[in-house]
């Protein structure tokens, strides 16, 4: 006994003895070693993994090391960033592990600007790695975090040569993913030889900054959450305690409002230490909420190199930080350079005068510096100048004027010159022509002889539109906003249908993305965290809202449906149906649940209601009962966005590569095209009485012969101005929106920004109009009218002349 002991006292010993003496100082030249005149710093925070300590008032510091020691970091002061990494891997011939700190004004002051990237999963150079540093350096963002799934090995090791602040010019700091888990001696060893620890923290304006590991992945790590909870409490406890906490994660560790983080055997509680946000990817969808109990916001965003697995638009997150906690969010799109499609006046379909005035309607967009002023000048042939304006901002997108018509030229050619100038200082001038009708009736050129539409009037309704299709009921025209940011713009409007005047527009927690209803009376939707609500259509008024228990992630992205009183909507354990008039529920789905939300509008087939749920698989209930009458995973079932269309007693429904003609009482296949086209796109299929068409994710629209279910053709259209189908990027030709028919004429709005008018037979383009902005939305059609609703908030109605 005694000799065990004496052992075991010894590998103490040994361990305690293993002591990391270092210091930390101000590299005043630079050269990243602690030069005899060099000052060190004192208070800084130093570890070892589990330790942490302040460096004295030379900056000298001595940790004891532990069992598991394999770096020694140091949290980075506010007002500074590094000379070299702000890690040291440990080694025996090591004597002194030294830091060199150099003066950054951008991490100093009262507040400070991050940008969060997720999900990149790339091992390929593309714009997106350009805007992050051009926009960085143009809006004095102080780091940039990348919150995990870089991904895999060849994405290791890409990011680690091209994506670091070498490259950008900026602090890059790394979460580590579930696929950033790879073959080694333990899951996390690759991820340490190129980017250091995998838990560490930093300090910037007035916050402190804590970057912490996934729990598990695709190789088991070699550390756990014990450990890191060890570690979080005493970088904690050297943490001044008025200091906002960020935590970064490649996931939301705790799903309740307490964030209390537990392992095997410890646990902390978050809240008790100032936690004000929780940075967060894995999900591949932009979905910010802010805790009521606690004030504590959940942000999470997609990945700036693709398109989201629900479909979300493709982007990083620029996030100021004050001692309050979370200032502001604002999201920013991928590949877009100078943007600008002054969408009307713009040809001799898209002019408008109102009221004595031309209507100017811009869409304009830059990923790498924000617009300062935009302003419209029109010219006569002679160039003389008739008129100019200011343009003011309606979304991030939309700027919108107007200038009196009464000098404005009838029939003839008129310019419209549009000068832009950015933050940056940068000036951007586009010029196009355009025609003033002689009367309201537009001019029917040789070329439009078929389905010719023209502007009737467009509106803006103060935020973006995803999938929120126009609603036509009661003389109005309804869609829903969202707001991945703030939470801030996100809600319903109503607008005149024949005027396009906002009647109401009501509020909603967070953003309601997709489908709403109507019925009896009321306009019926659900937002992102799961409430919905019922307002009068008449005048916005909330006649009942219900929490419907979304106790997980995902957000809620599909689309519910609402027929004869009763309104469907939510998904896994809180998919219910509701009463119209009251909200009471009438059943629950208890059946299944988990995977991730699918960005589909669920599908009445008779006395079937369908839904789904990415990664796992398409349901069918009993509409009456709730009860689960089948299920599918298999052909790509398992992962879909398509919504379903019912007639004739089919469903007709996509997978990922197939679309399905199904029995909706079995789930027994009738047929199905196996296409080589990926149909990961929210839009639904149209089926006309020779043709099925359907939207896809990279080559525009597809018809298939009804009765041989042979391609007729194919419509390609332009790359999308911003990626949204799973996976998508640059060179995707993406229609999100459904086709609707018109006589012989297809319509359909596009990812590339343009309004598209095909021939039925033969997919040929008879008649294109730019908007200017992403077409997520399905059109509406009215008789002769048709309402499109773009990303930037933009709802047309346009004239079928």
């Amino acid at each position: 006994m005694r000799l065990i002991l004496m052992v075991t006292m010894a590998l103490l010993t040994s361990v305690a003895g293993a002591q990391y003496k270092g210091k930390v100082f101000v590299d005043r030249n630079g050269n990243k070693t602690a030069d005899g005149p060099e000052k060190g710093m004192a208070g800084v925070a130093v570890s070892d993994g589990q330790h942490v300590v302040r460096t004295d008032q030379d900056g000298n510091f001595n940790l004891p090391g532990h069992a598991k020691t394999r770096f020694i970091f140091v949290t980075l002061p506010s007002g500074y960033k590094l000379a070299d990494k702000h890690y040291l891997k440990t080694d025996d011939k090591v004597k002194a592990y030294n830091f060199g700190l150099l003066p950054d004004p951008s991490s100093a002051g009262s507040s400070v600007k991050m940008l969060q990237i997720t999900d990149t999963e790339t091992d390929k150079y593309n714009d997106w790695i350009g805007n992050l540093k051009n926009f960085s350096k143009k809006q004095d963002i102080s780091f940039i975090v990348h919150t995990g799934d870089i991904c895999y090995e060849k994405g290791l090791n890409f990011h680690a040569n091209q994506v670091t602040a070498e490259t950008l010019g900026k602090q890059v700091f790394y979460c580590i993913g579930n696929h950033d888990l790879v073959k080694g001696a333990y899951g996390e060893e690759l991820f340490e030889q190129l980017f250091g620890p995998v838990y560490y923290s930093f300090d910037a304006g007035p916050a402190h900054f804590i970057v912490t590991p996934m729990r598990s992945g695709d190789v088991q790590p070699s550390y756990t959450v014990d450990e890191v909870i060890s570690w979080m409490k005493n970088d904690l406890a050297a943490t001044d305690k008025n200091k906002p906490v960020i935590i970064f994660n490649h996931d939301l560790l705790t799903y309740n409002d307490q964030f209390v983080l537990k392992g095997k055997n410890d646990s902390i509680n978050l809240n008790e230490n100032n936690l004000k946000a929780w940075v967060y990817g894995h999900w591949h969808n932009n979905f910010v909420r802010k805790s009521d109990k606690t004030g504590i916001q959940y942000i999470s965003s997609a990945s700036p190199s693709m398109g989201g697995i629900d479909n979300s638009a493709g982007q990083f997150l620029s996030i100021e930080i004050d001692k309050d906690g979370v200032k502001e969010i604002k999201p920013h799109y991928t590949y877009l350079h100078k943007h600008l499609v002054v969408n009307s006046p713009s040809g001799k379909d898209m002019v408008l005068i109102k009221d004595g005035a031309l209507q100017i309607n811009a869409n304009i967009y830059d990923s790498e510096t924000m617009l300062k002023s935009a302003k419209s000048i029109i010219y006569d042939e002679k160039g003389n100048q008739l008129a100019a304006t200011a343009l003011a901002a309606n979304t991030d997108w939309s700027w919108s004027g107007q200038v009196p018509s009464a000098k404005l030229s009838k029939g003839k050619t008129l310019t419209i010159q549009t000068e832009l100038s950015f933050n940056d200082g940068q000036q951007y001038i586009q010029k196009q022509e355009f025609i003033l009708p002689l009367s309201n009736h537009p001019v029917k050129s040789a070329e439009n002889k078929a389905t010719h539409l023209s502007l009737k009037w467009t509106n803006n309704v103060k935020g973006s539109v995803w999938k929120a299709n126009p609603l036509l009921a009661e003389g109005k025209l309804f869609t829903a906003t969202i707001d991945d940011a703030n939470n801030l713009l996100c809600g319903v409007t109503a607008l005149d249908a024949k005027t396009g005047k906002i009647a109401w527009h009501f509020k909603t927690r967070n953003s309601v993305k997709h489908a709403i209803s109507y019925d009896s009376g009321l306009i019926l939707c659900t937002d992102m965290e799961g409430f919905t609500y019922a307002l009068k259509a008449s005048n916005g008024t909330l006649i009942w809202k219900k929490d419907l228990g979304m106790k997980y992630l995902p957000g809620y992205v599909s689309g519910g449906i609402a027929e004869k009183g009763i309104y469907y909507t939510g998904s896994g354990a809180y998919f219910q149906a509701l009463e119209v008039a009251t909200g009471k529920t009438l059943w629950t789905n208890k059946e299944w649940t988990g995977g991730e939300g699918t960005p589909e509008k669920m599908t009445i087939a008779g006395e079937v209601i369908i839904t789904g749920s990415n990664w796992q698989s398409l349901f069918a209930h009993d509409r009456k009962t709730g009860k689960l009458l089948w299920k599918r995973s298999d052909e790509g079932l398992r992962f879909r966005s398509s919504t379903g269309i019912y007639k004739d007693g089919k469903l007709y429904i996509t997978g990922l590569n197939t679309l399905f003609i199904i029995d909706p009482l079995t789930g027994k296949n009738l047929d199905k095209i196996e296409a080589g086209y990926e149909f990961k796109v929210m839009a639904t299929p149209l089926i006309t009485d020779k043709y099925i068409v359907m939207p896809t994710a990279k080559n525009g629209v597809v018809a298939y012969d009804l009765k041989t279910l042979k391609e007729v053709w194919n419509r390609p259209t332009g790359n999308a101005l911003v990626y949204s189908a799973p996976y998508t990027g640059p060179e995707s030709g993406t229609v999100e929106s459904t086709v609707v028919k018109h006589g012989h004429e297809l319509l359909f709005g596009a990812s590339d920004g343009h309004l598209y008018v095909v021939n039925e037979d033969s997919g040929a383009v008879l008649q294109k109009l730019n908007l200017g902005a992403p077409v997520f939305a399905d059109p509406v059609l009215l008789g002769n009218e048709l309402f499109v609703v773009d990303f930037a908030g933009n709802v047309y109605a346009l004239k079928i002349n």
